[in-house]
């Protein structure tokens, strides 16, 4: 396969004919115990599920220590860096011609690599151009087995995932001397539509503008700016041959701290808290599990690596611009913020102010929906207005009601509970969220939507006393719908007790009306047809139990 270049940019994807070489190895791990059976009860899946994913990340880790060439990881680093451009262009509607899934593990996988070589005694070599063009065949052969093993380390994680999400989604066999992962039906095709349809919500994901804020912070409390911290990696731009070099962070943290008037404890945890190392390095295992965690390379742009005894650091120019997009999109907002920096009062006060109004980035495109479409509506509702002049009290009972509004069309009251939620991207995380929303939100949204129920009344004349000249509905046949407003797609949209909007789910339903997606299946043991509708997967377990 070797390198594939695009728009200029080099990628490397996986090379699936290293499956003859992997593939018995899970193979053997799950044969010895389940013999030629077909497996299908959903704890021994996961179980032998593991077992197959600890064996390839042992395998995957063992082959990174292999190298000893730090031009390796160099050569790592300039595929991870042009893959931000490329991502980048797909973002912007480009078409990259390749496997999209591909991609996306490779990004994922090479981040892996890199983060593992900060464990490791690396060589270093004169010339580094010189010994990257003299190994570029034998090491793009090794990333593309990396990623290869990488791609089916993220893949078993998300079966893992999805079994014990729905228990009867998976099973296993052996069938002519080979592991097969089994999809029962009909989940192929609800995955197949859930993974076309999650992307279109993206481009309506409401981002909060907290890097400008975390900049103002920075300067005015620290006394040193964050594009004087940030210079260093401008030489990338004006000097391209930097991308295939090392440097060292220290020199440049020294002279900043000799030459600024900033304050010194906090330039030297600034970088801290932006750098891999050895010793928050996170294990193989749980850079795929726990993708979102702080301690990744996806928030943390800087590696500092030992090369022959000294430290040196890899620090990529658009994987800093990343770094901090990620960070201050789908952390800070989150109460999420490195370690390293927690020290620092100013900096936990403006994290946990951050947190605390966040909500509003998602509300706020929502009310402009609502008013464009000339819909009654309130927002952050923690008492109603009587005609005697008198408020009821919500926010110390069922709490208050995020935005409440009222489509005079279909004569719904729609009680809303606005998440806003992390971005995420595979059924791990997802899982996460999922049970949030069922352990949690669902018994929030639960209380609201009864209160509203047994309470139309006092809704319909707070509606009158805050519009006396225009509101004059009746509510008495009104139905009540609970719904979440979410900002980012997740798996719970899919299978909820109630309802779960992104914006762009929204703009629909208050226009056109939102109309769920049903799938007729036809059991091909039975024969018999079944409609599957929302909540999804529980429809399937009610009516396909013979699984």
């Amino acid at each position: 396969m070797g390198i594939k270049t695009i728009f200029n940019k080099k990628t490397v994807l996986p090379n699936y004919d290293f499956s003859v070489k992997y593939w018995p190895i899970v193979t053997q791990e799950v044969e010895k115990e389940i013999g030629t059976l077909e497996i299908k009860e959903s704890t021994i899946v996961q179980g032998l599920l593991k077992k197959c994913f600890f064996k390839l990340c042992k395998v995957f880790e063992d082959k990174i220590s292999e190298q000893k060439k730090v031009t390796f990881f160099i050569c790592c680093q300039y595929l991870h860096e042009d893959s931000i451009e490329l991502w980048q262009l797909q973002t912007q509607g480009k078409t990259l011609g390749i496997n999209e899934e591909d991609f996306a593990s490779s990004r994922r996988t090479l981040k892996i690599i890199l983060e593992q070589s900060t464990k490791l005694e690396l060589i270093g070599t004169p010339s580094f151009i010189d010994e990257l063009k003299q190994n570029a065949d034998e090491y793009v052969e090794i990333i593309e087995e990396l990623l290869y093993l990488g791609a089916w380390c993220h893949i078993l994680s998300e079966y893992i995932a999805r079994s014990q999400l729905f228990p009867n989604s998976i099973g296993l066999k052996i069938e002519d001397s080979e592991l097969v992962i089994l999809t029962y039906q009909p989940y192929p095709e609800l995955f197949g539509f859930i993974f076309k349809d999650m992307p279109k919500h993206n481009s309506h994901v409401a981002l909060s503008d907290s890097i400008n804020l975390f900049k103002d912070l920075v300067k005015d409390n620290f006394n040193i700016s964050y594009d004087y911290l940030s210079s260093f990696i401008v030489q990338q731009i004006n000097r391209p041959i930097y991308r295939f070099s090392l440097s060292m962070i220290e020199p440049h943290i020294q002279k900043i701290t000799h030459e600024s008037p900033g304050d010194k404890n906090f330039i030297r945890s600034f970088y801290l808290g932006l750098t891999v190392r050895k010793d928050n390095c996170l294990s193989v295992e749980k850079c795929f599990y726990n993708n979102q965690d702080l301690n990744r390379h996806i928030y943390r742009p800087i590696l500092e690596l030992i090369v022959d005894g000294k430290i040196y650091n890899i620090i990529g120019y658009n994987k800093w611009l990343e770094s901090f997009t990620t960070l201050t999109t789908n952390c800070f907002p989150f109460g999420l913020y490195p370690d390293e920096w927690k020290e620092f009062p100013e900096i936990k006060n403006f994290i946990q102010k951050i947190d605390n109004t966040h909500d509003k980035i998602l509300q706020d495109p929502i009310i402009n929906i609502l008013d464009k479409n000339k819909l009654y509506h309130e927002i952050d509702i923690e008492s109603f207005i009587q005609d005697n002049g008198t408020n009821i009290n919500i926010k110390n009972t069922v709490g208050d009601i995020d935005i409440l509004f009222f489509d005079k069309k279909y004569r719904i009251i729609y009680i809303c509970e606005c998440k806003h939620n992390r971005s995420r991207f595979d059924m791990n995380n997802w899982r996460r969220d999922y049970a949030n929303f069922k352990d949690k939100y669902e018994k929030q949204l639960d209380r609201k939507v009864l209160w509203a129920t047994q309470n139309k009344k006092v809704i319909e004349s707070h509606f009158k006393n805050k519009f006396t000249n225009t509101f004059n509905e009746s509510l008495d046949d009104y139905d009540i719908r609970g719904i979440f407003i979410i900002n980012a797609p997740t798996i719970y949209m899919y299978n909820g007790k109630y309802r779960a909007f992104t914006i762009y789910d929204v703009e629909k339903l208050v226009t056109t009306g939102y109309i769920d997606i049903k799938f007729n299946f036809t059991s091909e043991s039975t024969g018999k047809s079944y409609m599957i509708q929302h909540p999804y997967f529980d429809d399937i377990d009610n009516k396909f139990n013979f699984l």
